[in-house]
């Protein structure tokens, strides 16, 4: 494994277990009896380290959504449904890792984060208002486009995975698979009348 990979695996683990304040580029470094040369060769900053384990989450739970959402010969709603429960399904398997995405990132890790993912967010976003045009067909719901649509398709599964990761709740949102999934399409439903 490589000196960069070996960083950001460490510095997730150490990220997650000690959120981001009480988190350090020295912790990692020590654990992995790296120079300060090396480290901040590889990462800059604190920042910047942080906001890679951001971007690699991010991109982890994208490649997972986009499997379902590009997925061929699978018509719209199926991909919606999909595309649900590949959601709650990560997030269970991810649950620390969910945590932190969920999070409000300080602008300092956000300001490296959104360069990055900005490109990946274009094609996400891209592949999620296709799937819902061709759902809704040429419904423009309160004018909103697929913002709306998505909102409330996916709104209450998030919600309950944002409270499921803290702790307040108990129920895993796998097991609530086929409740959201009714719910998303019956929403959904009612943008085309």
């Amino acid at each position: 494994m490589r000196t960069r990979e070996r960083i950001l695996a460490e510095a997730t683990e150490q990220l997650l277990a000690k959120g981001y304040a009480s988190f350090t580029v020295a912790g990692v470094r020590d654990r992995l009896g790296l120079s300060s040369g090396s480290m901040f060769h590889a990462f800059g900053s604190k920042a910047e380290l942080a906001a890679a384990v951001y971007v690699s989450g991010m991109l982890d739970y994208q490649r997972t959504m986009l499997a379902c959402l590009d997925a061929p010969d699978v018509g719209a709603e199926q991909a919606i449904r999909a595309m649900l429960a590949a959601h709650l399904g990560w997030v269970e398997d991810h649950r620390d890792l969910a945590r932190f995405l969920f999070a409000t990132l300080p602008d300092e890790v956000t300001g490296f984060a959104e360069p990055e993912l900005a490109q990946h967010n274009r094609v996400f976003f891209d592949a999620l208002a296709r799937r819902y045009r061709e759902l809704l067909g040429t419904a423009e719901p309160g004018g909103g486009g697929y913002p709306v649509a998505h909102a409330i398709c996916a709104g209450p599964a998030q919600e309950y995975c944002r409270q499921w990761v803290r702790g307040r709740v108990t129920a895993r949102p796998r097991t609530l698979t086929a409740i959201f999934q009714e719910a998303a399409i019956a929403a959904l439903a009612t943008l085309t009348r």
